[in-house]
Formats: structure tokens, C-alpha cells, sequence
């Protein structure tokens, strides 16, 4: 038996053996072809996909790759163009569409639904929440890897991961293997945003509800029981034993505005905290600030502590 490995001809093909076999490595996914995303300024991109794994509380943007067409001229260009398109709430509801139309034409609204956990009338909604609430996975197949490339996805500042696949002529006949049995050669996770669940599993455990729409990249959520919120998020720091965030001017004048009830402090791994808008706004009156150059706020600080029963401070010398 001649065996050979050989280039491949050309990322589509690459695409192509992807679109057959991916399911091996992104397990009960659901795959749809790449459409145009796009920033909030308006720059274009097409990923080669985006899968599904609503039971797993995941999903993924997809992009095929060879190493020759180069990591920072072609590469590294694409993914942070992804990455950004990803963040704009527009190209999210262009996504939320999509997998909606694909569902209903699949005639798979009622097997969906009980994976996200709400019923067929409500299904819309909470892919809205699913896609705005749960951060994307950015996938790369590719034939080679090199340091550059890993480089670049520990640099992306979102979850990463990286496959490869190869090529081989067998006995004249082409034939394709992931060396790494399947499992990703490069995963990146940035370490400050593995933190307790996702907006979406939050949300979830406060009863379920919905996106809404704010100014900006504001984000809110509308939750079942009328509440209203607003998610702040914190890595754990060990050393100093408390979690750390800040608000600043614009924001508080949005709780207002819009009517916030309740600011959600996700603290690291551990959990969360929901603190009614008239508790942050007591605590700001007096709280430590970070001013701009010219002496305005640029934002509070709120610390919670590392306990069985959190208490809030904005240092570790006062009393909580």
C-alpha cells in the first residue's frame, strides 16, 4: 500500500472534509453554513460556519485555515474581525434569525425548545438570550500549526481552539486524519472570564427572561418575574482576597434611565450576588473613586469578599 501525506489543494477543500466529519469533533452540534458578519463600524467577515450545542450551553464560530496563507497577514486578521463582529448586537440578532428560520424548517422546534428549557411559543426569545447570554467559541481547522499561530490565539482574548488535519494519498486516493485524535492541538480560555457560568446560565437560575436592548454595548436583561438587570463580572484576587469591580458615571446613569432593579456581581468561580440599584447607589455615595486626568470619576469601586455570606467594601481597612 503507497502512502503519502500531501498539501491540500485549496481551503475548500479542507471545508468540505470539515463540513462531513465535524460533528466528530464538536459533539452534538448543530452546523450552519457561514453567513456575513459584521462590526459595529461596519467592517465585513464570513465565517466558513457556526455550530450549535444548545444542551451544552455552547456555540461556536468556525473558520478553515491553511498555515501558508500566513498567521498575521491573513489568519490573525479574520479571527479578530470575528471576534469584534461577535460582540456587536446587531450581527447577533442576524445569527439569532438564522438558527431560528433553520429550526423551523428542520422541523425541530419542539426537541430545541426542551433543550434550552422553554417551550416552542417562547423558542425565538430564548435562542436571543442563548446567542447574547452565552460567549462564542472561535474553532480553527488548519494542516499545520506553528508558534505564531498559538501565539495568536492566547492573544485573541476569547476561547480558542485549534485542529488539525491532514492529508494523505492512498494508493491514489486522498484520504484525511486529525493526528490529535480530534482533540484541539491549541485551546486558549482567558482566565479572567471563566468565571461562574454564562449570562445565560445566570439568567437561568434567576428564573429565565430575556435581552434588551440599551445604548451602546449596554447590556441588560429583562428577567420572568419583572425584574430588570444588569451583569458585572469579576476574576477571583487570591491575594487579596476579594473580587473587584467598577461602575462608572455613564453606567449608573443608564440603571436610571432604563429602569434597572438589580445589579448582578458574578464573583469568579464561585457565584453571584443580586443587589438591588437603590443598595449600589447607596454604596456609591460613599465608595472609593479612579478619577480622569482632568478630576472627574471615571468609575466607583465595589469589592465583595471571598465569604459563605459576601459583604461588600471598598477596602479591606473599613468596615464592609
Amino acid at each position: 500500500m503507497a502512502i503519502r501525506e500531501a498539501e491540500f489543494d485549496s481551503e475548500a477543500e479542507l471545508q468540505t472534509w470539515v463540513q462531513s466529519e465535524f460533528i466528530a469533533f464538536l459533539p452534538a452540534s448543530m452546523l450552519l453554513d457561514g453567513s456575513t458578519v459584521t462590526t459595529a463600524s461596519g467592517k465585513r467577515g464570513i465565517p466558513d460556519g457556526i455550530a450549535f450545542d444548545f444542551a451544552g450551553r455552547a456555540w461556536y464560530v468556525i473558520e478553515n485555515e491553511l498555515l501558508k496563507h500566513g498567521v498575521w497577514p491573513h489568519i490573525a486578521e479574520q479571527m479578530v474581525r470575528f471576534v469584534v463582529a461577535t460582540q456587536n448586537p446587531d450581527t447577533l440578532r442576524r445569527i439569532r434569525d438564522r438558527v431560528f428560520e433553520h429550526i423551523m424548517t428542520e422541523g425541530s422546534a419542539d426537541r430545541m425548545a426542551t433543550e434550552l428549557d422553554t417551550v416552542p411559543e417562547r423558542l425565538l426569545q430564548q435562542i436571543e438570550l442563548f446567542i447574547e447570554g452565552v460567549r462564542p467559541h472561535f474553532v480553527i481547522f488548519i494542516d499545520r500549526t506553528n508558534r505564531d499561530l498559538e501565539d495568536m490565539a492566547h492573544a485573541l482574548d476569547a476561547p480558542t481552539s485549534i485542529f488539525r488535519v491532514q492529508k494523505f494519498i492512498v494508493d491514489g486516493k486522498a484520504e484525511y486524519h486529525s493526528p490529535d485524535r480530534n482533540v484541539p492541538v491549541i485551546q486558549s480560555d482567558p482566565e479572567d472570564r471563566s468565571a461562574f457560568g454564562s449570562n445565560f446560565e445566570v439568567i437561568e437560575l434567576l428564573g429565565g427572561g430575556e435581552p434588551a436592548d440599551g445604548p451602546g454595548r449596554f447590556r441588560w436583561y429583562r428577567l420572568a418575574n419583572g425584574d430588570m438587570i444588569h451583569i458585572k463580572r469579576s476574576k477571583y484576587h487570591e491575594r487579596n482576597n476579594y473580587y473587584w469591580y467598577g461602575i462608572n458615571p455613564s453606567a449608573l446613569e443608564r440603571l436610571q434611565q432604563l429602569r434597572i432593579t438589580h445589579v448582578v456581581f458574578v464573583m469568579g468561580e464561585y457565584g453571584f450576588a443580586k443587589i438591588p440599584v437603590e443598595t449600589v447607589r447607596t454604596f456609591v455615595s460613599h465608595t472609593k473613586t479612579s478619577s480622569n486626568p482632568d478630576g472627574s470619576i471615571r468609575h466607583y469601586h465595589f469589592l465583595s469578599s471571598h465569604d459563605s455570606e459576601p459583604e461588600l467594601s471598598w477596602s479591606n481597612e473599613v468596615p464592609k
